[in-house]
């Protein structure tokens, strides 16, 4: 279509043509009105005010010396189109420029941003409402060419280019990230960054876009760092878990029934879980439902899947390095919490003002008042037998409590030194017995379980400068476990088809103590911007014992070792430029007990191509010198115990590990996704015989004792996998997709011939989907839970010689979803946070482990299978508290 204007007369060519000129000029001034979006007035104003004002009316970020601004003022009135425009009106004839860098305008000293020298800063990052000085905190400078990490005491020291103005950026996971502009004339080179903590009653703080972090990764492979104030907005079986949160992550296997760490397919006791660093060498209480540390002692964890650097030793698998709280410095608070099978208590009280003091304890109160949750956790289950066709199922219903308690002093010599004692002690109480009759027998079995954790660390440390640091430690853990198993079978000849009219009675006695004693001397010394050199030595005395018979009639073993471990270790962190970090470095070992020296080469890199891309890798060689047998008696909770390496007998564990990945960062995704392989050498297993003299009764006296038929044989493994992760975070949001597809094999020769035998955590597929959302006063939590079934021995068999046969299969595939949801609210200083789980919330059918166990009577033999199911749905209700 097209229009057409016809014009009559001059008169309307007049009025068209002014109506014309009129629009012209309309878009004009609009245009030129438009375009001076921001005009200020000032009258005699402080540049230092003034720039807050412009900030406030423009909307932007402005960072600057308010002090050294506050001194120029300025009069008249500042018009343009841009924020650039008006700060450098502002700024005119000060001295001073600006640079816009991370969404900020920083305002510096003209000249003083490009200086060839260097200078040294130290300082503390720390707690702002306690005073607690924090660990592992990342410190970024400028536009992150140079970051760096806070030791455990939480100072630190570097070399930056020298600047009057310098632009730091202070992250800590579970805290709001502080970025900050030091004058370094006017402060010096000593800083201190308080920074405070994400709660949802901290009403005076206003940051935007901050994101409500649980994990956190770096550029390192394999190392993750876990926000410790966030284990309790998770589903949970009445006590918060640390470790079973941990199983969230990817390459670390979810299991219900066990707290311990299965990483990358190894045994739990291949990691070296470090509490204030002394080794904890039981991680679980409550039949494995809960782990044995306090969550709300843990100031940090960090988690290291494989790959990890010289600073660490003695184990093949990975690193959980705890650090626990040093105390409230400036009020004393109380807060803890009750549900339905336990209690817990925690203090923090500054005695002095530089003596503070935490302690915590917990107990289960099954033992006197079980409620329906404790009943429901302990009654061991059947499930659907006719799964498991070929055998007869057993039902226990076991009697649980435990306790444990932490102590910490911190005494601050001053803001870079400090001096620090942790204690730690935990005990279980496990009764499995039962009676059961079947056809033509009965079994009548009494099973009493303890065991226990406990030890202590002395602590120095000392930021000695900027380029200095040292912490020396001193300690002593131990481990213990006590088991005994009295099985009384009887048969009954009036039955149709008797065994005979006999009774024997299995008896098993087994006990495992574990001690050690340490010294170790760690340092890190900053030679310039890019090399940080770490350097350290230990010394590490162990004893173990073990017992294992057959009512003193077979003595299996009586076992009773100790050896010493030397160490020492060297690494330097090169970081040539902001994308580019490797990593080198060694440990070397000598071992009284084979009399060897054994060389641990490491190398870590890890490559930035854009602002958002990350590219790693990591490899080392690992030795560990105690390890855990496993035993073929499935019968008990804990079937495995500590052995030290002799070299011979018990051989020295080794392992090579490969690990390449990368990571892909935006504003609230992140994608990590990591591809491994690990051999793994000396690994142990424990074959026995049944004992061939069954006591009868009627007999006058017990047959004679008997040498032990038992053997330690040793094989191989290797694990090979993949894992990702996808993480979506927002300031109410956190969640996270993790997926792992791995496979892990052993290899014996008296085992199957010498083929590949599964792993006992060997899981194909394991897929977990965490979700928590922050809403006002308000916590709600899901995880979604799946992953293939483990392997277990259906049968086994062998000869004279220990070759061994064995079937195995597997549990069925294992499949959950959790939820659970908080309220925190004050009541005058009393903060209150009730809250509850609901645990397997569509009820399906799961599977743990299964027990088989052989007796025999002459020629007649009986199968005893005990399958362990997997908590139904359970409704879970707890309170926290704290003033």
């Amino acid at each position: 279509m097209k229009w057409k204007i016809k014009i009559k007369s001059g008169l309307q060519k007049l009025i068209v043509k002014q109506i014309l000129h009129g629009l012209i000029v309309l878009l004009f001034l609009s245009k030129t009105v438009s375009a001076q979006t921001y005009q200020l007035s000032f009258n005699k104003t402080p540049v230092s005010a003034a720039l807050s004002e412009a900030a406030a009316k423009m909307n932007v970020r402005i960072s600057f010396d308010s002090g050294k601004l506050g001194q120029f003022s300025i009069s008249g009135i500042v018009a343009g189109n841009q924020p650039k425009e008006i700060i450098s009106e502002i700024i005119k004839n000060t001295g001073y420029s600006f640079e816009y860098k991370y969404n900020t305008f920083l305002v510096v000293k003209t000249g003083n941003q490009i200086k060839p020298a260097d200078i040294l800063v130290q300082g503390v990052v720390f707690d702002k409402e306690t005073g607690e000085q924090l660990p592992n905190a990342t410190i970024y400078f400028h536009n992150k060419n140079i970051s760096f990490s806070t030791s455990v005491n939480g100072t630190f020291g570097v070399q930056i280019p020298d600047s009057t103005d310098a632009f730091f950026k202070v992250k800590y996971l579970g805290y709001y990230t502080l970025d900050t502009v030091i004058n370094t004339e006017k402060q010096g080179n000593n800083f201190r960054f308080g920074l405070n903590k994400k709660t949802q009653t901290l009403q005076t703080i206003d940051v935007s876009g901050e994101k409500l972090k649980m994990i956190s990764q770096n550029d390192e492979a394999g190392h993750f760092e876990f926000n410790p104030t966030r284990f309790a907005d998770l589903p949970n079986y009445g006590e918060t878990d640390i470790f079973r949160s941990l199983q969230l992550l990817p390459g670390i296997s979810s299991t219900e029934n066990s707290s311990q760490l299965n990483i990358r397919g190894s045994s739990a006791d291949q990691n070296l879980v470090l509490f204030d660093g002394f080794t904890l060498y039981n991680l679980d209480h409550f039949f494995g439902v809960f782990s044995a540390l306090n969550p709300y002692v843990i100031k940090n964890i960090q988690v290291y899947r494989g790959g990890f650097d010289s600073r660490y030793g003695e184990r093949v698998a990975g690193i959980v390095d705890i650090t626990s709280k040093s105390g409230n410095q400036l009020k004393p608070e109380i807060y803890g919490g009750i549900n339905l099978i336990s209690a817990n208590l925690t203090a923090e009280i500054p005695v002095t003002k530089k003596l503070t003091l935490v302690a915590a304890a917990r107990r289960a109160y099954t033992d006197i008042y079980s409620s329906w949750l404790a009943d429901a956790l302990l009654a061991g289950k059947t499930g659907q037998p006719e799964r498991f066709p070929a055998q007869e199922t057993n039902e226990i219903e076991p009697e649980f409590f435990f306790s444990d308690a932490n102590l910490k002093l911190s005494y601050n010599i001053s803001q870079n030194e400090n001096i620090s004692l942790s204690a730690y002690g935990a005990k279980d109480y496990l009764n499995s017995s039962s009676y059961q009759e079947r056809p033509f027998l009965i079994v009548d079995t009494e099973d009493i379980n303890e065991w226990g954790n406990y030890g202590f660390g002395v602590s120095w440390k000392k930021q000695w400068n900027a380029k200095s640091f040292t912490n020396l430690q001193a300690g002593h853990s131990g481990y213990f476990n006590d088991y005994s198993n009295n099985t009384v079978v009887s048969g009954d000849s009036a039955k149709p088809r008797p065994i005979s009219n006999i009774e024997a009675d299995y008896i098993t006695n087994e006990t495992n103590d574990l001690t050690d004693y340490f010294v170790s001397f760690q340092n890190r010394y900053q030679l310039n911007r890019t090399n940080l050199f770490e350097w350290g030595t230990a010394v590490k005395f162990n004893q173990f014992e073990f017992y294992k018979d057959a009512a003193l009639n077979v003595v299996y073993n009586n076992l009773s070792e100790s050896s010493v471990l030397y160490s020492g270790y060297f690494q330097d962190k090169i970081s040539p430029s902001s994308k580019f970090t490797v990593k080198p470095g060694f440990r070397l070992n000598y071992y009284n007990k084979t009399g060897k020296v054994y060389f641990e080469p490491r190398l870590a890199a890890s490559y930035k191509p854009g602002d958002n891309l990350v590219l790693k890798m990591a490899s080392g060689k690992y030795f560990q010198y105690l390890n855990k047998s496993a035993t073929e008696q499935t019968y008990g909770y804990n079937r495995d115990f500590w052995v030290l390496a002799d070299g011979d007998q018990h051989p020295v564990i080794s392992s090579n590990h490969f690990i390449l990945g990368g990571s892909y960062e935006t504003k609230n995704l992140f994608f990590d996704v990591e591809a491994y392989y690990k051999s793994v050498n000396g690994l142990q297993e424990y074959l026995f015989f049944q004992n061939p003299n069954n006591r009868k009764s009627g007999l006058a006296e017990p047959p004679p004792p008997t040498p032990g038929l038992s053997r330690f044989i040793s094989g191989t493994g290797k694990a090979i996998g993949i894992d990702f992760l996808v993480k979506y975070e927002t300031s109410q949001f956190t969640g996270w997709l993790s997926y792992s597809l791995a496979k892990a094999t052993q290899n014996f020769d008296q085992i199957n011939n010498g083929t590949d035998i599964p792993s006992a955590y060997d899981q194909t597929h394991q897929f977990k989907w965490t979700n928590i959302y922050a809403l006002k006063k308000w916590n709600f939590s899901s995880l979604t839970l799946f992953s293939t079934g483990q392997p277990y021995i259906e049968s086994t068999s062998k000869d004279t010689e220990f070759n061994t046969t064995r079937v195995y299969n597997r549990l069925p595939d294992y499949f959950r979803i959790d939820i659970s949801a908080n309220y925190n609210f004050n009541i005058g200083k009393v903060n209150l946070t009730p809250g509850f789980s609901i645990l397997n919330l569509l009820n399906t059918q799961n599977y743990l482990d299964i027990y088989i166990r052989n007796f025999g009577f002459g020629n007649n033999q009986t199968t005893e299978t005990t399958l362990v199911n997997a908590q139904e749905i359970t409704l879970n209700f707890y309170l926290n508290f704290r003033f």
